[in-house]
């Protein structure tokens, strides 16, 4: 993919920013480390930090310090479905807990390829209900609990939207959704390899998905439930959502369909979309005016949909 494309703000970063080689079955640890270790972001000051552990599943526990929540948001990080960890979310989760009063649970999911699918959503499920049952004894309203995720985790929060739809009960009154990992149909479109997308190409995407999805392939005739986002024929009756968007990503027209289908489906859809970007720009180049824009575009949808003046 041709430099010039990128805004000259976030270019540097950008194209400083070494290829993980992914691809490479044997160098599978050592591409973890390295997403791990570039993944990583601050934790902003007036937060604190704990930890629950309910049924096998680990939760990190972003609260003020000196305040009541006023909601609370269950937040999935990103790696691609096979990296990533909750502390990966310390900024945003900081930055939502400070200006908006409400408590962030990440659930630390399950990860394949020793844990594929349906390990991670099954985590996250087990997370919400255990959110939604101990809501009133963290003295959270249930009226005001969201879902949230980036990139993969984006990819499982629309998943796990349709799952606590189906399933009934307490619903999220927003779901809000980075750049999301939604379709593995993109993975099967070898039209997409050779524009060798920043950050996350078509190869590695191809890659991940069927490690994800094992026994499964990526753009089979049919894949189980909740596998894929976007494979759910009905989108009638999910909370309203926010999809954040970056024009040079390969996701682009994966998410900006769905959003389409949303609205289709009479779901509000608000879109934030930033031109000259690629996938998760803002964790590249944080004090970037466009990446503090994008990350406030998100907490200002969170807080009129949770109802927090």
């Amino acid at each position: 993919m041709n430099p010039d494309r990128l805004a000259p703000e976030i270019r540097k970063a950008v194209l400083s920013l070494p290829r993980i080689p992914w691809h490479i079955k044997s160098l599978f640890p050592i591409s973890r480390l390295m997403y791990n270790i570039g993944a990583r972001t601050p934790l902003d000051k007036g937060v604190k930090v704990t930890k629950e552990v309910n049924d096998g599943v680990e939760m990190m526990i972003f609260t003020p310090k000196n305040a009541a929540p006023q909601g609370a948001i269950l937040w999935m990080f990103g790696g691609g479905h096979w990296a990533g960890k909750p502390k990966h979310l310390n900024s945003i989760s900081s930055k939502v807990v400070n200006e908006l009063s409400v408590a962030v649970f990440v659930p630390n999911y399950r990860l394949a390829p020793k844990h594929p699918f349906p390990a991670d959503i099954d985590d996250c499920f087990k997370s919400w209900n255990w959110l939604v049952s101990n809501a009133e004894k963290c003295n959270i309203p249930s009226d005001k609990l969201a879902i949230a995720g980036h990139s993969a985790g984006g990819g499982i929060a629309a998943a796990l939207a349709q799952r606590i739809r189906d399933h009934g009960g307490i619903q999220p009154q927003a779901q809000c959704l980075f750049y999301p990992m939604i379709d593995d149909r993109t993975a099967v479109d070898h039209s997409l390899d050779i524009k060798n997308h920043f950050v996350w190409n078509n190869k590695v995407n191809r890659i991940c998905w069927n490690t994800y999805l094992n026994p499964h392939r990526a753009g089979a005739k049919k894949l189980p439930k909740y596998a894929a986002a976007s494979r759910c024929e009905n989108l009638s009756g999910l909370p309203s959502a926010w999809i954040g968007q970056c024009e040079l990503d390969l996701f682009f027209e994966e998410y900006n369909i769905y959003a389409r289908r949303l609205k289709e489906a009479g779901i509000s859809c608000d879109i934030h979309l930033v031109k000259g970007v690629p996938h998760a720009f803002e964790v590249m180049a944080p004090k970037e005016e466009i990446s503090i824009q994008f990350e406030a575009a998100a907490i200002d949808f969170l807080k009129k949909s949770l109802g927090i003046s």
